[in-house]
């Protein structure tokens, strides 16, 4: 079975783009016998079968956000973590997806420091109590951010702890914003934002990957 590791942004621009734009439309997609007939299983059913395939130690509570994506060929189930806190010298696995035809799998790690590894098994990210604690004065910290957005959140905020400070990075579709905040004041410096090019993607393109609409008749 094909694995893959990739860089976040990589990961992001590659999976996310796509999946996010399409996401709010559900729009109705012509499916195969093979996936109309994974997808009448149901919703959870897929999602178990995904997370079997993925880890047999992994789980929903591993992650704050799951998506379903088909193009009538392929179904990809894809488990992520918008929002995330890494204390000093950690690792950990954030987002997980499978191809659910082919097999095909790809995994995403992320670090504090961006360079630090172990010779362990990565764990899956877990919020603890310390790091909903830390999350929570940080963004009172940043003028302007909705916390409560943030359960929807089409991007990825990383929250990496410093010695005196938090190095916070917050990565949209559009822009990638990047501060730090004191740990003892709260105060905010350093600031700076990059404007990145939308991914092409065309609406019309019968091949674009969609949220699988289990509401609905699939047509």
């Amino acid at each position: 079975m094909k694995k893959i590791t990739v860089h976040f942004l990589i990961l992001f621009i590659m999976v996310f783009s796509c999946c996010n734009a399409q996401s709010p439309k559900r729009e109705k997609v012509k499916m195969n016998k093979e996936v109309r007939t994974l997808v009448n299983l149901g919703k959870d059913s897929i999602i178990q079968q995904a997370l079997t395939a993925l880890d047999k130690k992994a789980s929903l509570v591993n992650f704050s956000t799951t998506s379903l994506q088909t193009n009538g060929k392929e179904v990809y189930v894809v488990f992520s973590n918008p929002v995330l806190y890494l204390p000093i010298n950690s690792i950990f696995q954030y987002t997980m997806g499978v191809n659910l035809m082919t097999g095909a799998q790809f995994s995403n790690t992320v670090a504090n420091p961006e360079n630090f590894t172990n010779t362990n098994a990565i764990p899956f990210y877990q919020e603890t109590e310390v790091a909903k604690k830390n999350s929570s004065f940080v963004l009172e910290a940043i003028p302007n951010l909705d916390a409560s957005a943030l359960k929807d959140y089409e991007g990825t905020l990383i929250i990496r702890e410093k010695e005196d400070h938090y190095a916070v990075r917050l990565v949209s579709e559009t822009q990638e914003s990047w501060y730090k905040i004191k740990k003892d004041t709260g105060k905010m410096y350093d600031e700076g934002h990059a404007h990145l090019e939308p991914q092409p993607f065309a609406e019309e393109d019968p091949e674009a990957f969609r949220e699988i609409a289990f509401n609905t008749k699939n047509e």
